[in-house]
């Protein structure tokens, strides 16, 4: 549809006044007539608190205290969700007076939500017009008559032209709208951040998904490298990990559990690509590098360590509406002790279940191996690594046997089984891995010293034990991170070369690279200038976006996992610590504060030693003095919240002390359980 400029202008200054004063709504008629309602989050935010009462957990409501009190995610979505269920259902709005809120949820900055109702039930198209017709972005959500139509995709800083189009049960248009969503420009950490060298005609991926790395929020960008998504909230290294549904697991930047070597997350989040948070987890030892689930929808599969002087040699099992441990495999069960000889000894960088064999694989970069192991009972099947760096060892008779020449794995990353075809031998299975092909953590001596890094592909017989190199995309080493991806239907391999050893052109240190199976073409290179650790396809689920949460405060539970708490001392323990002799310390919102019945502490890692609550009817304490750093360098000087869950505490009133680095320190800041 074309637009009068003039028009156009007086349009696009009406909804500048709403976003400028987002906690109010206007509404603006449209060069086509019709009229669209717009309202800023501040307006959401502000009305949606009325149902914080109602969504807020039991044990927060047995709480009072002078601590600052944070609303956490799943809270604020939930309380949102509810709103605007009941604007749209107000009867308002319709296909004529569209109601329409950018980030809604506060986590998305370049995502809308509209809503309208139709007299009869009728799908939605929406297309965000790119700059060419090749970036048009278009998804579909399903027939209704009450309408969320989520607007995904949105370039920043310009109004979007958006279409939305009314479908008949059989996809015959019924009736269309174009409307302008407006957006604020992108962060100064996100602009020119991508360099396209060569990019497919048709590239597999039309938006890809970048997460990760040290310097980078989430987000994604078009075939032309303009960012169309990004979460506000920073992620952990790891980055999101894709779930079904659309949704992804996201971990906590900033809360953290002190290890032997790098904090590891201590919360995450079941997310959505709206920015709405269905669950919160917490995990007492933390988690890195890894979340699959184990079936689609199913339980969640996680990296942790031990910590029984070693860490990231761990994979858990976790249910997933409560968060509990149900399963854990450990690496020093299933193999020998040649190599566990430090503290990070396997480093766990992806772990991946197959239901037809109850398998599990595990890539384990540290010791240059990938094991495949029986889920169940836990006993080792094979080893795709290095012969050599096995030699002498009890897992001898464990190692596949090479067939033809084949270039062995080194620091690998994401190793996946890939999906049977119809036709293929029941004991053979082919296996797709990121070869960093890089041995300076643990030194090899077979290591060939090749130069680049490869997306390779495995074909494994585990009747005769053997493994044959399919095929190999090498290209620009990456030392460490990075992830491979393979495309079937259009036969295109996807390396994500997250993290190179030295930067291209001084600046960018990650790159993407699309090949043709079959030739081994390069038809797509770029570079991403701060590094990641993963990359993906950009694939929202609108449908699923579409629908409001379902939740019933009575029966669920929005918060779940293992956190420590705080346990009781002995009168002796307690009597020995001369609490009336404590230095007095001033903290901020940021340095201490509850998330519900959560309690955050602030600090640069292992100086927080202990948490203590001095209550009048007894003391109690949070323990993270058990590990030592042995990597001060590298992770010395990182700054994260720890937390302690306060579910369980006795009614009393309490006194927060901290021990910092040895030192008592009286914080003013009081709790009360009623």
């Amino acid at each position: 549809m074309l637009y009068c400029r003039r028009t156009l202008g007086r349009v696009r200054e009406k909804i500048k006044e709403v976003f400028n004063k987002d906690a109010r709504t206007k509404t603006v008629t449209q060069p086509d007539g019709g009229r669209v309602t717009y309202a800023g989050i501040k307006w959401l935010a502000k009305r949606s608190k009325q149902f914080e009462k109602e969504f807020t957990r039991v044990g927060t409501a047995a709480i009072r205290t002078n601590i600052s009190c944070h609303q956490s995610a799943a809270l604020k979505t939930l309380c949102r969700d509810r709103y605007l269920g009941i604007v749209l259902e107000s009867g308002t709005y319709n296909f004529d007076h569209i109601f329409v809120i950018r980030n809604p949820y506060g986590e998305a900055p370049l995502t809308a939500l509209a809503l309208f109702q139709t007299s009869e039930p009728c799908a939605v198209r929406v297309t965000v017009k790119g700059d060419h017709e090749t970036e048009d972005y278009t998804s579909e959500v399903p027939p209704a008559r009450l309408h969320r139509v989520p607007i995904l995709a949105l370039y920043a800083g310009r109004d979007n032209i958006v279409q939305l189009q009314l479908l008949d049960k059989n996809g015959g248009l019924l009736r269309e709208r174009t409307i302008l969503v407006p957006t604020k420009n992108l962060p100064s950490y996100l602009r020119d951040l991508i360099d396209i060298k060569k990019m497919s005609k048709d590239p597999a991926f039309k938006n890809i998904l970048i997460s990760g790395g040290l310097d980078i929020n989430t987000c994604a960008f078009d075939r032309t490298g303009q960012i169309r998504y990004y979460l506000r909230r920073p992620v952990k290294g790891y980055g999101v990990f894709p779930l079904a549904g659309g949704r992804f697991y996201f971990m906590e930047k900033r809360v953290s559990c002190p290890t032997y070597t790098n904090p590891t997350a201590v919360q995450g989040h079941d997310m959505d690509y709206m920015g709405r948070v269905f669950k919160t987890y917490f995990s007492e030892k933390g988690i890195h590098h890894t979340v699959e689930e184990k079936t689609p929808g199913g339980n969640l599969l996680v990296g942790t360590g031990t910590m029984e002087g070693h860490t990231e040699d761990l994979v858990e099992e976790w249910d997933r509406e409560t968060g509990r441990v149900v399963h854990s495999i450990r690496i020093d069960q299933i193999l020998d002790d040649t190599y566990i000889d430090w503290v990070d000894w396997a480093h766990v960088n992806s772990a991946a279940y197959y239901k037809e064999d109850d398998s599990i694989l595990i890539s384990l970069r540290n010791i240059h191996s990938v094991v495949c192991v029986d889920y169940t009972s836990k006993k080792l099947r094979w080893i795709l690594a290095p012969p050599d760096f096995w030699e002498g060892s009890g897992m001898v008779p464990f190692l596949l046997k090479p067939e033809g020449d084949v270039r062995w794995i080194y620091q690998q990353h994401a190793a996946f089984f890939l999906d049977r075809e119809e036709g293929d031998d029941p004991h053979v299975r082919r296996m797709i891995v990121y070869d960093n092909h890089w041995a300076k953590r643990r030194k090899s001596e077979g290591f060939d010293g090749d130069t680049q890094s490869y997306v390779s592909f495995y074909v494994i017989n585990e009747k005769e034990m053997t493994v044959r190199l399919d095929r190999s995309f090498g290209h620009r080493k990456a030392r460490i991170r990075s992830n491979g991806l393979y495309c079937p239907e259009e036969r295109r391999v996807y390396s994500m070369a997250g993290m190179y050893a030295k930067p291209f052109e001084e600046k960018y240190w990650g790159g993407i690279y699309e090949f043709d199976y079959d030739t081994g073409k390069c038809l797509t290179r770029l570079y991403v200038k701060p590094g990641f650790f993963r990359a993906y396809d950009f694939t929202p689920d609108a449908a699923k976006l579409a629908e409001p949460i379902q939740y019933d405060p009575k029966t669920q539970d929005y918060f779940c996992g293992n956190l420590q708490r705080p346990e009781r001392m002995s009168d002796k323990e307690a009597e020995d610590i001369d609490f009336g002799r404590c230095t007095r310390k001033l903290l901020s919102g940021e340095d201490v504060f509850l998330e519900e019945d959560v309690l955050f502490v602030n600090g640069v890692d292992h100086d927080v030693h202990k948490i203590y609550l001095v209550g009048k009817k007894g003391v109690y304490r949070a323990i993270f003095d058990d590990t030592e750093q042995t990597m001060p360098k590298v992770f010395g000087d990182a700054y994260y919240h720890v937390c302690i869950w306060l579910d369980e505490l006795p009614r009393d009133q309490y006194k927060l002390v901290l021990d910092i680095k040895g030192e008592l320190q009286s914080t003013g800041k009081w709790i009360e359980k009623i």
